[in-house]
């Protein structure tokens, strides 16, 4: 059970702002709160993770570390966020790290408390994931839009935005998605 004011942060962000508030207090009842100092890796690259992160105060990094101990910053993270989202629902480890960039405070939905929801409350499962999917989507477009701006700065010929097109077309075609 999480206390008043993370309940009420939480009901009140935007990734479930048409869902039904019972259905909200159902998700409530099944999250973890806990506090991390700045600094604290809250998602780490290459291990396992058993849980979808809702970031309800504070702010984060999202970064990639290379084996030659480079590090590469993917995107800041204000509250409120999620994370974690690919791979909770796949069982292989995050490709990047979140790192805290001020105190945080999070709430954290695991993977026997999401087995609960979808047993106990589909609705309330369904809601979640939906919210991922969204989640999910628009980094999608922030990745397109970032790919193609780097692709306008670093080319010496004009891009062609068929190429572009056509590589997300074979993308998606190839993969089956």
């Amino acid at each position: 059970m999480i206390d008043a004011k993370a309940t009420e942060r939480f009901m009140t962000s935007p990734w479930l702002a048409e869902v039904d508030l019972e259905i909200k207090k159902a998700i409530c009842d099944v999250l973890v709160e806990a506090k991390a100092p700045a600094g604290a890796a809250l998602l780490a690259q290459g291990q396992p993770n058993d849980h979808l992160t809702f970031l309800i105060e504070g702010t984060a990094v999202v970064e990639r570390g290379f084996r030659n101990g480079h590090r590469e910053l993917i995107i800041p993270l204000n509250a409120p966020s999620v994370f974690g989202t690919t791979s909770f629902f796949l069982p292989t480890p995050p490709t990047v790290t979140v790192r805290a960039t001020s105190d945080a405070w999070i709430l954290s939905l695991y993977h026997p408390a999401h087995e609960l929801l979808r047993s106990t409350n589909p609705q309330a499962a369904e809601a979640i994931a939906l919210a991922v999917v969204r989640a999910l989507s628009e980094r999608f477009n922030l990745i397109d839009e970032l790919f193609t701006q780097r692709i306008l700065q670093h080319s010496s010929e004009p891009v062609k935005q068929s190429e572009w097109a056509g590589f997300r077309t074979r993308l998606f075609e190839e993969h089956g998605i």
